[in-house]
């Protein structure tokens, strides 16, 4: 058990190290990764609907 509590001891002596980023920055990081997912989404959208009906067409001849 001593292992373990040894263990969390220094992966918290560890954590204060570490450079964590401000509040803004994460703020503008997770706005434009919402962003850029949806327009991913909105442009793959696009493609199925215009290979779906590429599709259809060439199999109701």
């Amino acid at each position: 058990m001593k292992k373990y509590i040894n263990f969390l001891k220094e992966v918290y002596e560890e954590l204060k190290k570490v450079t964590w980023p401000s509040r803004e920055l994460v703020k503008t990081a997770t706005a434009t990764v919402i962003v850029f997912t949806l327009i991913i989404a909105v442009y793959l959208w696009g493609l199925d609907l215009l290979f779906a009906k590429i599709i259809t067409f060439i199999l109701e001849r």
